[in-house]
């Protein structure tokens, strides 16, 4: 079975530094709710795309995993904590819009028997003996789909820990592991997880035959890779001269979108260009196209502390002492770090074990019998890549690739 394997997972890891509001849990749902939150969430995914992809190398993460993880601590703030949040996260105001949009949103990403698998868990694991206030927990059970679970992270860090990993691997299927650490939890109130696995085939699948060791060309210089081929007729655009290839994963409403842009250093232009407004023109621009595609297998895994990446990006009170988590607890509270993990496997096949089968021995480009006027789109240099739910538009993965041998 040909499949695309992507697996991210986030932990918020809060500490207490010892204020309180109301808050209820009964809202009116919107109806609104789940497209405004979708696109908060894509103009969070560009905006956090261009600060990381600022350093150098392949850039991977899951903009649906670290908007939701922080939109459920968002539901415990107030006051400046809560204005700085909401504006780098772009969440609606209308709280019914908020808690109605995620809820869908959520439900919707996990569906039952479809032709693809796309799960997501939420995790809130909160300190013995220092509960959080009901109404909190129940919004995250409620609206954020999520569960509630107490652990003792001052007393026992190294059973807390463990208790978190075995989640993390139970919802990634085994892929990512230690997310956490004793050390890291040890003086936790509370840590929030957030999960997302997928599992895709292939619209037009890549013929394992066809699989070459070909060059792929870094700013570092060459390196050979094992490129896959396929021709037929796919979504196709080109936007001021980035080429964009849509690969779409079966059951039609999850694919992933490549930019290729020309040249081993045009993915800096192209970074610099990225905008919700220039995704959004280039997937409403495409149209289906003979093209003949030639992409590298690859498998990548990030990891990322988000701290100083959220405080440049403006979300800098939550990680002070004099942060207000009073909608969570009567404690002083403020976040210690925020833990990101992500994997992807693009390949013909999508297990690790077919991952490692090359075909060796072609000295050159395989052959693919096609009509002439076949688009070429070969992806020998660095790359952006989305995948996008088609439906609401919503970014779930965003990456780049610029080495796939690192």
């Amino acid at each position: 079975m040909r499949k695309m394997l992507s697996i991210v997972l986030l932990a918020l890891i809060v500490l207490a530094a010892g204020c309180t509001e109301k808050a209820t849990t009964n809202v009116q749902l919107s109806g609104n709710g789940e497209l405004k939150v979708a696109a908060g969430e894509d103009t969070f995914a560009v905006e956090f795309y261009k600060e990381i992809a600022k350093g150098e190398g392949n850039v991977l993460f899951s903009p649906y995993s670290i908007h939701t993880a922080l939109a459920m601590t968002y539901e415990g703030v107030r006051g400046r904590t809560a204005g700085e949040m909401r504006s780098i996260l772009h969440l609606p105001e209308d709280r019914s819009e908020r808690l109605s949009g995620f809820r869908k949103l959520i439900t919707d990403l996990n569906p039952q028997n479809g032709p693809y698998s796309l799960e997501t868990a939420n995790a809130l694991w909160i300190q013995k003996d220092h509960p959080l206030k009901k109404s909190y927990v129940s919004i995250i059970k409620k609206y954020y789909l999520g569960t509630a679970e107490e652990l003792d992270f001052s007393g026992d860090p190294e059973k807390a820990a463990d208790t978190i990993n075995r989640w993390t691997e139970e919802h990634t299927h085994g892929k990512i592991k230690d997310l956490v650490s004793p050390d890291s939890v040890r003086n936790s109130r509370f840590v929030l997880t957030n999960a997302v696995y997928m599992s895709g085939r292939w619209v037009h699948p890549f013929e394992p035959e066809l699989t070459a060791n070909e060059t792929f060309h870094t700013p570092s210089g060459d390196i050979t890779v094992e490129m896959m081929h396929t021709a037929g007729v796919f979504n196709y655009t080109e936007v001021g001269g980035v080429q964009v290839l849509e690969l779409p994963y079966r059951g039609g409403r999850v694919s992933m979108v490549v930019f290729l842009p020309r040249g081993v250093d045009g993915y800096r232009k192209l970074d610099g260009n990225m905008s919700v407004d220039y995704i959004l023109d280039a997937l409403g621009s495409m149209k289906p196209e003979n093209v003949s595609v030639s992409i590298p297998k690859f498998e990548m895994s990030t990891e990322y502390k988000l701290k100083e990446t959220l405080r440049r990006m403006g979300m800098v009170d939550a990680f002070t002492e004099g942060a207000d988590f009073s909608g969570m607890s009567d404690e002083r509270l403020f976040i210690s770090d925020v833990i990101h993990k992500a994997y992807i496997k693009v390949a013909e096949n999508g297990t690790e074990a077919a991952a490692a089968t090359a075909v060796i021995g072609y000295a050159s480009a395989p052959v693919i019998t096609r009509e002439p006027k076949f688009i070429e789109f070969r992806a020998d240099h660095p790359f952006a890549f989305i995948i996008v739910d088609k439906e609401t538009k919503e970014i779930l993965f965003m990456g780049r690739l610029v080495n796939p041998g690192e």
